[in-house]
This record gives structure tokens, C-alpha cells and sequence, in this order.
């Protein structure tokens, strides 16, 4: 007879941190077979959960996620997640199993790298993990805001309420951020296209002028001969020309991927007249959504925050999420940190505030990315409004002094033939 093997127990043991709606901390250590069963523990407490962590040794036992393979994570873009979201909500609230409705959107998926990625990830809910486990394996595909969301999901059951919540967040972000991206991409058009004007002017027109404005000598004005030289040097030494413009491209792209780069562009996000309300705005409407709908799902305070850091996409709000980490961590009100920031505008911390203290923080945050909404959607017609008018211009003027150091010899010549 075969001995039975004896199975392996399942429970950990979670060291918590949550404060009740009076703000005072508690903590303690709670045995249980999951992150969720602590979750709905402390729920029926009335406690407002800060952080839950496996203890030291839980934590040394437990498997690390296996980060999934680049070349299928760069070619799984936003729009498949937003898909699957969606499909998987529709499908679940329809009866359909989980595993079921993963396999058949593998099946139907046009990018033979997402349904990979997808298939992966019902084998390892056919195994039995978690659906946000098994996505958790695949960070440069699924952002961390939706995993959290879906860990809250299993806690409390509404995967396909939840799921449909995300598909909405998801498209809202991206909505935004298409248009904000549209508003930056016409003024580099604009310039792209004066670039390419003033090179092919310089290139093959003004040369061609060249043996009319060389019989005046001295007598050309200043403009056209500083354009002849400049034509001159294009024509001698296009290869350092192109070598110095290539040179110079690749060194931006490189110090804006450095730290510093980052931080000036973040700066200049936030400073430059014309587009400075439009990114603050953006910046807003992803926090403040963000927060509101992780607040509201019972993720903790200190995995939000955590969570902001890289939802917001500007460096220099990390000073104001360190100071909220510090806040929630000494038990004080969040709100205060808010007031404080230049960063935020002045009504959205305004409401943060009166949400902290009337206890309705979820409801508020949802009304002030809703204010944010309607500000950014004015702040990117006014930007483009004043772009298009002020690149005009200047293309107007580097064109009509080009324009005009070609003519005015010309001018000049015909006078003294008349004379």
C-alpha cells in the first residue's frame, strides 16, 4: 500500500498595517492562505488597510516571478490589453470561465505574439494561480495599477465588474494621452517641414543666384551674403554638415534618456507657457483617476502611492509622493501634502481636501480627474490655438528672409540698369 503523501500547508503569515476612520494606526500579524483573505479580514474590522506584507520567512519561501520574454512583451501593445479587458468582462459576465474566455481570445487575436503571451498565462491559471499573479509576470505588458486592481478583483469576487472598470480607465488614458501626443506632434511637424524648406532653398536654389550675385561684389547686402557662405558651406562640406546634425541627434536622444535629461524635459513640461497647464492637467487626471479607483477597490495606501510613482510619468512629483509615504506612514491626513504642492492645482487639492475629512476621499478623487478631464480638454484646444498661429509666423519669417535676401539684389540691379 502506498503511503499518502501529506500535503504541504498553504497558509502564511502577513504582517498588517490599517487605521480606522478615526486615524488611528493599528498592526499585527494575521495567518492566512492568501493576500486577499487578509484584505476581507480587515474589512469586516472597519479598518482602511496601509500595507500587508509577508512575513521574513513567508517572503523567503515564496516563488519570484519569472519576467516573461522581452521580444513578446515589446510587441504586446496597450491596445491588446485594453482588448482583452474589455472581452474578458463581457464574456465572464456572460457565464463564460476565465480560462475559457483567455483561450478564446488567444484564438481570435490577430498578433501571434499576444495570443503566446495569453496562452502562457492560462496555463498558469490552469495551475491554479491567481490571474494577477500569472500577469505579473509580464511587467512591460500589464501595468502595475492593473495588477492591483485585479488582486482587489479575487479578494472580493467582481473580476468581471473590475475588469470592465480597467478597460474603461485604460481607454481613458489613452484617449488623453493620444491627444496630447497630437497637440506636442504639430509643432515638430511644422518644424520638420521648415527644416526640409530652408535646406532645399539653400541647396539648390540660392546657387543658382550665385553668378548674379557675385558680379554686384560689395554692394550685396548683409542677409544675402551671409546666406551665400552659409551656401557655400553646405555645398563644400555637406559630409561634417550631416555628420554634425546626426551627432547632434543622437546626443539629444541620449541625454534625455539620462537622468538629468529627464528631469529638464520634466521641468520644461511644467514651465513652458504655452503647453505648462496642458501636462499639469494630464498629470491630474492620471493620479487623481488612479488613486480614486485603487482607493476604491481596497488597495492599500502605501501600494498606491507606489503605484503613482510610475502612472504619473514626471520625476518631479516624486518629491510630493515621498512626502504622502511619509504622511500615511506618521498616521496624518494625505490632503495636507496636496495643499502644499505647486504641482497640483490649487481646486483638485482643494477637493482632496474636503474628501479626506468628510470620509468620501474615493468619490472626491473621481470628481476631481473628472474636473481635470474638462480643464485638459480646454488646456489642448487653447495650446494648439496659440501653437498654430506662432509656428506660422515663424516659419513666415525664416522663409520670407530667405525670400527676401534673394530678392533685394535683385531689386538693387534692375535700379541701376534703369539708371
Amino acid at each position: 500500500m502506498v503511503p499518502a503523501v501529506a500535503e504541504l500547508p498553504t497558509t502564511h503569515r502577513y504582517e498588517w498595517r490599517a487605521r480606522r476612520a478615526d486615524g488611528s494606526q493599528h498592526r499585527g500579524v494575521m495567518e492566512a492562505d492568501s493576500h486577499g483573505e487578509v484584505v476581507r479580514e480587515l474589512r469586516r474590522q472597519s479598518l482602511a488597510v496601509v500595507s500587508i506584507e509577508l512575513t521574513d520567512l513567508d517572503a523567503s519561501l515564496e516563488v519570484r516571478a519569472t519576467p516573461g520574454d522581452r521580444g513578446l512583451s515589446a510587441k504586446f501593445n496597450r491596445d491588446e490589453v485594453l482588448a482583452l479587458c474589455t472581452q474578458l468582462s463581457v464574456m465572464m459576465k456572460t457565464g463564460v470561465s476565465l480560462v475559457e474566455g483567455l483561450d478564446t481570445y488567444a484564438a481570435q487575436t490577430k498578433s501571434k505574439e499576444a495570443a503566446a503571451v495569453i496562452r502562457r498565462i492560462k496555463d498558469d491559471v490552469c495551475e491554479g494561480e491567481d490571474l494577477s499573479s500569472a500577469m505579473m509576470k509580464w511587467p512591460r505588458v500589464f501595468p502595475p495599477v492593473m495588477i492591483s486592481l485585479l488582486k482587489a478583483a479575487e479578494a472580493t469576487g467582481m473580476m468581471d465588474q473590475m475588469l470592465a472598470r480597467i478597460s474603461k480607465d485604460l481607454a481613458k488614458q489613452r484617449k488623453f494621452t493620444k491627444q496630447v501626443k497630437g497637440a506636442m506632434a504639430y509643432p515638430g511637424i511644422m518644424l520638420f517641414v521648415a527644416f526640409v524648406a530652408v535646406t532645399v532653398i539653400m541647396t539648390f536654389v540660392l546657387p543658382k543666384f550665385k553668378p548674379l550675385f557675385t558680379a554686384q561684389g560689395d554692394n550685396l547686402p548683409t542677409i544675402t551674403k551671409g546666406l551665400m557662405i552659409l551656401a557655400d558651406s553646405l555645398h563644400a562640406h555637406w559630409a561634417i554638415w550631416l555628420s554634425s546634425l546626426l551627432t547632434s541627434v543622437i546626443g539629444l536622444v541620449i541625454w534625455a534618456q539620462s537622468a538629468t535629461g529627464r528631469r529638464t524635459l520634466d521641468w520644461l513640461r511644467l514651465n513652458t507657457p504655452i503647453v505648462k497647464n496642458m501636462f499639469k492637467q494630464l498629470y491630474v487626471v492620471r493620479f487623481a483617476g488612479t488613486m480614486g479607483t485603487l482607493l476604491a477597490a481596497g488597495v492599500s495606501l502605501l501600494e498606491v502611492i507606489k503605484i503613482l510613482r510610475s502612472v504619473t510619468g514626471n520625476s518631479l512629483y516624486s518629491g510630493l509622493w515621498d512626502e504622502l509615504e511619509e504622511r500615511v506612514n506618521r498616521g496624518q491626513d494625505m490632503s495636507a501634502a496636496f495643499l502644499k504642492s505647486d504641482l497640483v492645482p490649487r481646486p483638485v487639492s482643494a477637493m482632496i481636501n474636503a474628501g479626506e475629512r468628510s470620509g468620501r476621499l474615493c468619490e472626491t478623487l473621481d470628481h476631481a480627474a473628472a474636473f481635470a478631464e474638462d480643464e485638459l480638454d480646454s488646456a489642448i484646444k487653447a495650446s494648439t490655438s496659440l501653437i498654430e498661429p506662432i509656428m506660422i509666423l515663424g516659419m513666415g519669417v525664416v522663409v520670407g528672409g530667405i525670400a527676401a535676401a534673394m530678392l533685394l539684389p535683385i531689386f538693387g540691379l534692375s535700379k541701376s540698369i534703369h539708371t
